[in-house]
């Protein structure tokens, strides 16, 4: 019995160290995936501090939570006001142990200045490339951080609407511009990004007057793109010897940069002149005789503005040479003036099909004061007038004098205006429109035609005809719009404006104005200030400080109903 015992006890002894040794290795396995440490880096401590006071030291460190690596800190880390950079030297060095960056300092700090230190997303998760957000870090080399808060908004000047995603800098007023609007140097001694809503803030400035000047773009260098890039400034620095909340910056697309030709480009049938902007107007006159009878044909493609095409219509030959006087004006009225050496190459010409596009209309139908515009991809040389014609109900053709057919100088456009009168507005086609329920009203409309042969081009090819019908508006089913402009300037434009924003009517220079027969909408009424004398508005130039004419809005949507005058949308500037 006692030998029986002992064997058991053997046994499940033996059975116990088994599943012993079994539960240990399960216990001390380490399980394999499990969800990714995606938080990002915590900043937990400073020296100095956060809001330390007297900093006199060279170094910078930040701790953080967990082990990290920086990524482009030279072009990411900002520092407010910016550092003076020694010459051929960095700011300041860096580097990174384990959970600690370090900042060396190669130029001094300025004395009883506040600083701020944006670090944006430098800083990463050295496992999963998580990026440290709001790591921020403010001193002051004296006794006190500085106290000045600007605060404001950024808004389109055309449409008086928030533009969000914007850089905002300021550059004391002390630096000469030259210096910050050089490429390179515009390093701006506060900056930051407005919100969606156009809304921005910069704290801790400096006691001090200061320029202000904002772009879109990616870069928070403080160098403008003229080209791609809306952007806005005032012409005067900004007091901020105590905070302020209500700075306004508008912004505006204007390429301001120099006119310039870039190259002589010859091709087959055509050479093409290319400059860096846009080609407003222009006039190409040649400076040399070449045959009898031959003219020198240009143009200028909607679709590549910035490139004058000169035709070879004077039968040069692959290495002539042709000299001619370019001048062209962009956007802004800055004239250029180039003598150009032109040549073409052999072979078959090269030249695009005859083709035409009528201008887009913000809204459908028009009034009795007709206006349409056609634009031709080549010159035209020859229009027979009487294939040009409006067509009524019964097949009638109602005419169009010479004054009324307007071609622009390189006779690549076609406008044509024709004041229908009482009698001419009887042959436009009637028909019923059915509307909501069993109401019926009756829809007037007439066709613009061109027939084929009406206009031929440099090279003798015809335009294709052109059917297009207008729907007459009619007053029953419109409004008014009405006010009363009180200004001392004798220029200015009121424009209506759709809910997109495009100009749906203007009026010029008249302190009591109406605009009649808008159709049901919503609306705004914009008012640009033109300078004395000058036909356009001018978006200014801010390489010259020269601020925008101003611009001024409605402060509320206008709503038009059907037979309904609206009145009092008044003024004072």
């Amino acid at each position: 019995m006692l030998i029986t015992t002992t064997i058991q006890k053997i046994f499940w002894n033996a059975i116990l160290c088994v599943v012993g040794l079994l539960v240990s290795c399960v216990a001390v396995q380490t399980p394999e995936g499990g969800p990714p440490d995606e938080t990002p880096p915590m900043l937990i401590r400073t020296v100095p501090e956060n809001g330390s006071l007297n900093f006199k030291g060279k170094k910078i460190t930040l701790t953080f939570d967990k082990d990290i690596a920086v990524e482009n800190i030279y072009s990411k880390l900002r520092v407010m006001p910016q550092l003076e950079k020694p010459k051929n030297q960095q700011a300041y060095r860096y580097e990174v142990r384990g959970r600690t960056l370090k900042i060396m300092l190669n130029a001094p700090l300025k004395e009883d200045t506040t600083y701020s230190m944006h670090f944006n997303d430098v800083v990463k998760d050295t496992h999963e490339g998580t990026k440290a957000t709001n790591a921020v870090l403010t001193f002051s080399t004296g006794s006190f951080i500085d106290p000045i808060t600007a605060k404001g908004r950024i808004k389109d000047l055309l449409t008086n609407k928030p533009v969000g995603d914007v850089h905002v800098c300021l550059y004391n007023a002390e630096r000469d511009p030259k210096e910050w609007n050089n490429k390179g140097k515009g390093e701006p001694d506060y900056y930051t990004t407005s919100d969606q809503e156009g809304n921005f803030s910069i704290e801790r400035i400096r006691l001090g007057r200061y320029y202000i000047r904002a772009m879109t773009g990616k870069t928070h260098t403080g160098e403008i793109d003229y080209e791609k890039e809306r952007y806005g400034f005032l012409r005067d620095p900004i007091d901020l010897t105590e905070s302020r909340e209500d700075i306004v910056v508008p912004l505006v697309a204007a390429d301001v940069r120099d006119f310039k030709l870039l190259r002589v480009a010859p091709q087959k049938g055509f050479c093409a002149i290319v400059l860096n902007k846009a080609v407003k107007t222009y006039a190409a006159a040649p400076l040399q005789v070449v045959g009898t009878n031959m003219q020198l044909y240009s143009f200028v493609d909607p679709t590549a503005p910035k490139t004058v095409l000169v035709y070879n219509t004077l039968g040069m030959l692959e290495g002539d040479d042709f000299e001619l006087k370019l001048t062209a004006e962009d956007a802004l009225h800055v004239l250029l003036e180039e003598h150009v050496t032109i040549r073409f190459k052999e072979g078959k010409q090269d030249i695009k099909r005859l083709t035409h596009s009528l201008k887009s209309r913000p809204i459908s139908s028009i009034i009795p004061r007709f206006r349409e515009t056609i634009s031709f991809n080549k010159p035209i040389t020859k229009v027979v007038a009487s294939l040009v014609y409006f067509e009524g109900k019964h097949q009638e053709k109602i005419g169009l004098a010479k004054e009324e057919l307007r071609w622009n100088a390189t006779k690549t456009q076609l406008t044509i205006k024709k004041n229908f009168s009482e009698e001419e507005l009887k042959k436009f086609t009637t028909t019923k429109k059915e509307g909501k329920g069993t109401h019926t009203t009756m829809q007037r409309s007439i066709a613009l035609k061109m027939d084929a042969g009406a206009c031929i081009a440099f090279d003798q090819e015809q335009n294709k005809p052109i059917d297009s019908s207008y729907v007459l508006r009619e007053e029953a089913e419109t409004g008014t719009i009405a006010g009363t402009i009180e200004t001392e300037h004798g220029c200015f434009r009121i424009e209506l404006l759709n809910e997109n924003d495009e100009v749906v009517d203007s009026i010029r220079n008249q302190k009591n104005y109406q605009f009649k027969m808008v159709p049901p909408g919503t609306y705004a009424i914009r008012i640009l200030v033109l300078q004395e004398g000058k036909k356009e508005w001018s978006p200014g130039n801010i390489r010259n400080n020269l601020e925008p004419d101003p611009v001024f809005f409605y402060d509320k949507p206008i709503s038009v109903v059907e037979a309904w005058d609206i009145t009092g949308i008044d003024f004072k500037f």
